[in-house]
């Protein structure tokens, strides 16, 4: 157990009473549900110690997680990587600022540009060829955004992705800095790199200067646990966390921070065994699916990331919502996500044998059964990532306008007054501020009609655009 939980362990066997919040005063025996974890659920009381003011038992459980990861400092995230690509964002920009960013970066990363009123320059990644998702962000792209650039205080990118392809952060770094220019990198997905010599190394090591995780994604951590790093001396520390608390909740969850410390404290002392459990399932599920005729799981020289096994229908008679919902309804098997031509499995060092062999079975009975289906190859016309559509508005300004809702039809030409996107990952197709252009309509209803989940659309199949 972690030192945490150990604590409000301690706090919950005393006689000490609680005349203070939560309201369901650490009552676990009321008769509700929920009530399995109140006797642990406190707020800051004395000798607890503060979030926001860090000195005691929650300054040593970060210092605790700094020295597994090996940052220069750490910082507990209860609002999820959201608060801490927000905060990251915000220490390291003024108002009207330049940030460079890869286009397929997750939504928050936008919400803090309009928050910051930021002007966004776009990196392209590359596409992985042969399959429908964006692949790494080239060191030397970024080179020569930033050469070409006018005063761009920050870098962001996502690394890995969330289908798993990791870019060359040290290169990226190393450019970045070339430049006067902060990188940041949001590792949501990758809280486990670096962890054991079995797995590769992560942005830390690689010399990123804030490095966002969120644990629950890969490591044994309930829901919006997370973290922050920071690295080096181009970011102001005492300006990060003063951004820290405007974004986090003045109330966190000791549940949570209790969960982030037994996370730390178990993969501290079992992160190389957990590591060779991940690699020998992820190992397992490639050797065991080379012979497949239909369907494909690319092995680690496309998706880079262990914990991500993608199962792509490319060149089947089924797409990605099909076979998601295959796995689901017929083998009782929750996928992460389907996009148009593949669905997306994350295993972790936590899984079992048992599911594993579930997974290879379930995956070599579909292939078989689709060894009788009509050739029918799937047409692969998503919208292109190469250029973003023709920015009209700031994001702020878009976004603060007046708006309608048209059909999308009527939307073409129109500027956009609300963000469309792909979710998950959360990736935006339309942002505020942009021109809605024939090729993203078509996006946009090819989307839907296969059944992927578009964030943005009313039910009545409605876009917002400003007035």
């Amino acid at each position: 157990m972690g030192q945490l939980w150990d604590k409000l362990g301690d706090l919950s066997r005393s006689n000490m009473y609680p005349y203070h919040m939560p309201g369901h005063k650490r009552n676990a025996g009321c008769g509700m549900d929920t009530a399995l974890f109140f006797d642990h659920d406190i707020t800051e009381i004395d000798d607890f110690d503060n979030l926001h003011d860090a000195r005691d038992i929650i300054m040593d459980c970060q210092n605790r997680a700094n020295a597994l990861y090996k940052a220069g400092e750490t910082y507990f995230l209860v609002n999820g990587s959201t608060c801490g690509v927000l905060s990251a964002i915000s220490a390291v920009t003024g108002d009207g600022d330049t940030i460079l960013t890869a286009r397929n970066c997750h939504k928050s990363l936008y919400h803090a540009a309009y928050l910051r009123n930021l002007k966004l320059e776009y990196l392209y990644p590359q596409r992985i060829s042969g399959y429908d998702f964006c692949g790494a962000v080239k060191p030397e792209d970024i080179d020569a955004a930033l050469k070409a650039g006018t005063s761009i205080k920050a870098v962001f990118i996502t690394s890995p992705t969330y289908e798993g392809v990791y870019s060359d952060v040290r290169a990226i770094a190393d450019i970045a800095h070339s430049y006067g220019a902060a990188l940041i990198v949001d590792e949501a997905h990758g809280a486990h790199l670096g962890i054991s010599d079995r797995i590769s190394e992560g942005a830390i090591e690689g010399g990123a200067d804030i490095v966002i995780h969120s644990l629950h994604k890969t490591l044994p951590s309930i829901t919006q646990t997370a973290l922050l790093h920071v690295n080096g001396t181009i970011v102001d520390r005492d300006r990060l966390k003063r951004f820290l608390r405007i974004y986090q909740t003045s109330s966190p969850s000791y549940l949570m921070m209790a969960s982030i410390d037994d996370c730390i404290t178990y993969m501290t002392a079992n992160g190389n065994l957990w590591a060779d459990s991940l690699m020998s399932y992820h190992d397992k599920i490639i050797d065991a699916t080379r012979q497949l005729q239909h369907l494909e799981i690319p092995d680690d020289n496309i998706v880079n990331d262990p914990c991500k096994v993608v199962i792509s229908c490319r060149n089947t008679s089924i797409s990605g919502s099909q076979l998601y919902d295959l796995l689901r309804t017929r083998y009782a098997l929750q996928p992460e996500m389907a996009c148009e031509t593949y669905v997306l499995m994350i295993i972790t060092g936590m899984d079992t044998i048992e599911g594993i062999d579930r997974l290879i079975e379930a995956v070599e009975d579909i292939d078989r059964r689709l060894g009788f289906a009509r050739d029918m190859r799937l047409k692969n016309d998503t919208l292109s990532t190469d250029t973003a559509p023709k920015a009209i508005k700031t994001l702020r300004d878009a976004w603060d306008s007046g708006f309608e809702e048209v059909i999308l039809e009527s939307a073409v030409g129109r500027i956009a007054g609300d963000f469309v996107n792909l979710y998950p990952p959360g990736i935006p197709i339309i942002v505020p501020g942009e021109e809605i252009s024939q090729d993203i309509v078509s996006t946009i209803r090819d989307s839907l009609s296969k059944g992927l989940n578009v964030q943005g659309i009313s039910e009545t199949g409605k876009i917002r655009v400003i007035t």
